[in-house]
């Protein structure tokens, strides 16, 4: 009998939801940070009270975001919690600049929020095929 890791990992990869969501993520969030213009990395402050998170040599100030980037943090706001979570753990890290550390975060934040639409995508097609499984036998 497999162990518990490998069913889970099994469980999250062999979905094709899910990997069409991650896809579909990973494509909307690089074409939203490509249209940010490069922060400076001497000041990145948004000036209006609302704090940036360096990501990927931008900077994301959730409160002055609008449209689609909005909706991207929005809706990834369990994978950033998860990366909170991690950021904790890796905090003593020394990094270089401000490239190096935004370039950190953008990776630690794709890994977690693919993680996050991975398990959203395995759940939702396990519940539907149980759902249409259920519906037949009725």
């Amino acid at each position: 009998m497999p162990n518990r890791t490998s069913q889970f990992v099994k469980f999250i990869f062999g979905s094709r939801l899910a990997h069409f969501l991650f896809v579909l993520h990973l494509v909307l969030v690089v074409y939203a940070f490509a249209q940010k213009p490069r922060a400076n990395p001497d000041s990145w402050d948004s000036g209006g009270g609302c704090h940036g998170v360096p990501i990927a040599d931008r900077v994301l100030f959730y409160c002055d975001e609008t449209g689609l980037l909005k909706v991207i943090a929005t809706l990834d706001f369990v994978g950033a919690v998860l990366f909170s979570l991690f950021a904790t753990f890796f905090g003593w890290v020394p990094v270089g600049s401000f490239h190096v550390f935004s370039w950190i975060v953008a990776v630690m934040l794709l890994i977690c929020t693919s993680l996050q639409w991975l398990l959203v995508g395995s759940c939702t097609e396990r519940l539907l095929f149980r759902f249409v499984e259920n519906r037949r036998n009725v």
